[in-house]
Formats: C-alpha cells, structure tokens, sequence
C-alpha cells in the first residue's frame, strides 16, 4: 500500500506523457534506477533513448541498477558494465551512490 501513488501524484504510462512533465515542471536531468540498465532503462517506455531524444539529460545509479545477463556475463556483470558505459557515452552520467547522495546533502543545506 505504501508504494501506490497518493491522489495529487503524477503517473505517467508513456514517453510522450514523461516528457510533457518535464517540459512542464522544467526537468531537464532524470537520474534512473531499476532493472534493467541494457533494455528497459534505455529503450521502454520512459526510458532514456526517448528522453534523451527529446532533449532530457539521462543518467543513471551504478548501484540502483542490474541488467540482462546472461551465463557467460552474470558472475562479473558484464552487461552491466556495458550498459553503464553506454548511458556515460551516449546519455549522461553514472553516479555512484555514496557521491550522489552527498551532493544532495550539499545542495540542501
């Protein structure tokens, strides 16, 4: 129950609905966590080649995302590492956990 959206919050199902908010509320970096970094992340729905497409800076978690692997790839996380580099080069940062939350500290102080 507590991860339902509460009444006065956005949900957006499309790319073209993720992007109308951000040109609505000024966003202009999406920072993404989840599964996964080398498909979903980058090419579903709301994902960052839209994004990006559409002028929105994408980056990612290193620590807050997994990816397809596969049994050659799982035990060093290969694909993993593949798609991070692909969100650095072709779509915005890879953030470190511990670094991101201490710039968010920073910020709110």
């Amino acid at each position: 129950a507590e991860a339902r959206p509460r009444d006065d919050e956005w949900v957006v199902t499309t790319s073209h609905q993720l992007i109308s908010l951000c040109r609505r509320f000024g966003i202009t970096h999406i920072v993404y966590a989840g599964f996964a970094i080398n498909w979903c992340l980058l090419m579903s729905p709301g994902g960052m080649m839209d994004l990006s497409r559409a002028g929105v800076f994408c980056s990612a978690i290193r620590q807050a995302v997994t990816a397809v692997e596969n049994r050659e790839s799982a035990r060093g996380e290969k694909c993993k590492e593949v798609g991070l580099w692909r969100v650095a080069i072709a779509f915005g940062f890879v953030y470190d956990v511990e670094d991101l939350i201490a710039a968010i500290r920073t910020t709110r102080r």
